[in-house]
């Protein structure tokens, strides 16, 4: 552990009756997750977050090696000694530039200061924060926060102001405060509800009585898993996309997080199946922070019943369940797909790409070059059709 003494920040612009003592951070720097953690759970039990910043997501994901390998840098702010604010990093060095950005990021739907509610950095802080995170590490380029929202939970993010500039693709979000339940009957047109009530009976015509169930055994768990990687292989092999998810460190994760939260009322990783007759159908597996919840992937079967509506239905049967065990928030995850405008509403989110050198001036150049030009394939129908036939032409190729 690297500490950082007297951190004197000096915001934009002077704050009425501020103190030295207000103004000072500290900055203490972990190298393992062991010696972070009781600090990072005391934060998380009182901090803005989203999912994908939980103490047992991200050590989950090291010890299954979802993450690749790199140096492990947790980042704890002190506010006047008391901890207000981490970064969970790692740090990767190639082409002798050193980046860092956060665990899992490429494995989450989004990054955020975990941060005290009435911890604000100014951006001036949040450079030096950054800064000292460098020097004490031996070295830093470039900071890289993707995929962030502009507020959550009623918070502004504040790394935003900051230059930044829009991702590829939108986070799908939705309030579930004061919602009533059945959902489907606040949410949908009255056409859509017919759709989803019709796809109901006809696959109960099929199949038999129709069902959402929370995994909460290992029997059941195994079960569920082996379908959700048939379904969602077969999707992944029609879009010309790899199944990451069949990969073993993937496979652990699922396997070992979801064991570990079976009863928990707030689960790290939690997944449910929907059952017509004694047939799995389709699988929601998702992750909460507070009083949200956030669905990380899903699948459906690519039979029979993939005609009837099998998202819809289960999101109807979902979003009831959460109503009724307190969740206030909503979202369905990066990706600009149709069927979640029936459900949630698109939110931009946006890379911070933050040069604190000379060489990461140059390699961030070149991040964001990179970053708009994906973006403009994804918002551009004609060009992302392109690239998603190519995709799944080359795809095919390769599997030869």
């Amino acid at each position: 552990m690297t500490e950082i003494t007297a951190l004197q920040a000096e915001p934009l612009l002077p704050r009425a009756r501020s103190t030295c003592a207000e103004l000072r951070l500290d900055v203490q720097v972990h190298s393992s997750m062991a010696d972070a953690e009781c600090v990072w759970r005391g934060l998380e039990a009182r901090a803005v977050l989203t999912p994908y910043q939980r103490f047992d997501w991200i050590s989950g994901m090291l010890a299954a090696n979802a993450e690749p390998e790199g140096e492990l840098v947790i980042a704890v702010i002190r506010r006047a000694g008391v901890p207000v604010g981490l970064l969970p990093l790692i740090i990767r060095r190639k082409f002798g530039a050193a980046f860092a950005r956060f665990i899992g990021a490429h494995q989450s739907n989004s990054d955020w200061l975990l941060a005290l509610p009435d911890f604000i950095p100014s951006p001036s802080e949040l450079q030096i924060i950054f800064r000292q995170i460098a020097s004490a590490v031996g070295g830093i380029d470039l900071m890289v926060l993707m995929n962030q929202p502009e507020s959550w939970q009623g918070h502004s993010n504040p790394v935003l102001a900051l230059p930044h500039s829009p991702a590829a693709s939108n986070l799908y979000t939705t309030s579930l405060a004061a919602t009533p339940a059945p959902y489907v009957d606040y949410r949908l047109s009255a056409k859509r509800r017919a759709n989803i009530n019709r796809g109901r009976r006809r696959l109960e015509e099929m199949l038999g009585p129709v069902r959402l169930a929370r995994v909460t055994d290992p029997a059941m768990l195994e079960r569920v898993h082996a379908e959700f990687l048939a379904q969602r292989g077969a999707r992944f092999d029609a879009m010309g996309v790899a199944n990451i998810f069949a990969e073993p460190p993937y496979m652990q994760f699922f396997r070992d997080v979801a064991a570990d939260n079976f009863e928990v009322a707030r689960p790290t990783l939690t997944a449910h199946a929907l059952f017509a007759g004694d047939e799995i159908v389709a699988t929601c597996w998702g992750t909460m922070a507070g009083d949200h919840y956030s669905q990380y992937i899903n699948s459906t079967s690519s039979g029979p019943a993939g005609r009837y509506s099998l998202m819809g239905i289960l999101v109807a049967d979902l979003m009831d369940e959460l109503i009724h065990v307190g969740i206030t928030s909503f979202d369905m995850g990066l990706g600009d797909f149709e069927y979640k405008v029936d459900w949630t509403e698109p939110q931009p989110v946006y890379h911070s790409v933050i040069a604190l050198t000379g060489r990461g001036r140059f390699a961030s150049t070149l991040l964001r070059q990179r970053a708009a030009v994906k973006r403009l394939i994804k918002q551009t129908p004609s060009l992302w059709n392109a690239a998603k036939w190519l995709r799944r032409s080359v795809f095919k190729l390769r599997k030869r």
